[in-house]
């Protein structure tokens, strides 16, 4: 895709494009002169692919507030999701989640209640937008014993960036599993303020690298077993898997390509400051917001709470599928229309089966884009 289609590119919530400055160098020297397979031998082209990843773990968890040694690497936010809730959860537990909810989260869990008979309680939220306090975390766990509670750092759908400290603290020492797939890079994180006995995000959305890697964050004290078990390039003796992190739960040859692309994106959000592209997102973000509610039909689904650079809106009388690709065709605008994975949530907001229209605004969108928006808009309502 030209750089200039992706002048009309708003889907930042899906998958950040274009990826940071550099990235895409990264990956490119990575696959000409670096992708050896770390561990796997003690030669060159070995050497230099375990540099990668040990530069790209230093830097991702400086970033995000980790641990570099508690920093593990995956396939993707799903599958380290999946791996934390199936390493914690057995039969009978109870899991406290919010309505708000990634099917990362919720598929995880409605198996696991099938297949094993945990139960799960949703915390409903007594935001107009479902964000729940720490109050009511702390009297859903103080219900019944409960083995683990589950919250987005960030909403999906409306981009209401939720209290994950004030739960942390609130239904503590029930440890506190995070999805950060939407807040990392795009929100100023330091995991280890947060509190959460686990914290997971994706690599392709705020982060600006590229897909196919997920990075999961891990509190003193909290382990979680494997969900896939091979080589680790470590203790070539023995045919279980090691004790050590991050080696437990990087089984198999790890994404270097992928690996030194997000080294190349964390050093460029270093430099640039995440806090301040925050700022600079979401003063785009207030101003667009401003703009489409001024416009009869359309319903922005806003929050009194801290939000990133995404939202979501309907045109009443209107299917979103049906505008968003007129936007496409017509003038050149990449949204997402439905309901974004996220049922649970769209059942919260009262937009579910129809869903809405989202805009994800990355650090690279111009305000000309979102003029544009909304003149499509005011066009299509009218």
């Amino acid at each position: 895709m030209s750089s200039a289609l992706l002048h009309g590119y708003l889907d930042h919530a899906a998958t950040a494009m274009p990826k940071a400055p550099g990235v895409v160098e990264a990956v490119a020297e990575c696959l000409r002169s670096g992708a050896g397979n770390p561990g796997r031998g003690g030669h060159r082209l070995a050497v230099a692919a375990s540099r990668i990843v040990e530069d790209a773990r230093e830097r991702a968890a400086h970033l995000l507030g980790g641990d570099p040694e508690r920093t593990v690497f995956g396939a993707g936010a799903t599958a380290l999701l999946n791996t934390v809730l199936r390493s914690r959860l057995r039969p009978g537990d109870r899991v406290v989640v919010s309505a708000l909810e990634h099917n990362a989260v919720m598929r995880p869990l409605r198996a696991l209640e099938q297949r094993i008979g945990i139960r799960v309680r949703v915390l409903r939220g007594a935001d107009p937008t479902g964000v729940p306090s720490g109050s009511e975390a702390a009297a859903a766990v103080a219900e019944e014993p409960t083995r683990l509670v589950v919250v987005t750092q960030v909403s999906n759908v409306s981009g209401a960036v939720l209290p994950v400290a004030q739960i942390a603290a609130s239904v503590a020492p029930v440890p506190l599993l995070v999805d950060g797939a939407q807040s990392a890079g795009s929100l100023p994180v330091d995991v280890s303020a947060v509190g959460a006995a686990a914290w997971v995000c994706s690599a392709h959305k705020g982060l600006l690298a590229p897909q196919g890697l997920g990075l999961l964050l891990l509190s003193p004290g909290f382990e979680v077993e494997p969900l896939i078990l091979g080589g680790t390039g470590s203790r070539s003796d023995s045919e279980a898997m090691p004790d050590a992190l991050p080696d437990r739960l990087e089984a198999g040859t790890p994404n270097i390509p992928a690996i030194a692309g997000l080294a190349a994106a964390c050093q460029w959000l270093e430099a640039e400051g995440v806090a301040a592209l925050h700022r600079r997102t979401t003063a785009l973000t207030r101003s667009v917001i401003g703009e489409l509610r001024g416009i009869p039909r359309v319903r922005v689904l806003e929050s009194g709470c801290e939000y990133v650079a995404l939202f979501s809106f309907t045109v009443e009388g209107s299917d979103s599928g049906e505008i968003a690709a007129r936007l496409d065709r017509e003038h050149g605008l990449m949204l997402r229309a439905g309901l974004h994975c996220a049922p649970a949530a769209h059942r919260s907001l009262r937009t579910f089966p129809g869903g809405t229209l989202r805009v994800g605004i990355g650090p690279f969108v111009s305000p000309a884009a979102l003029e544009r928006l909304v003149a499509a808009i005011r066009s299509l309502a009218a």
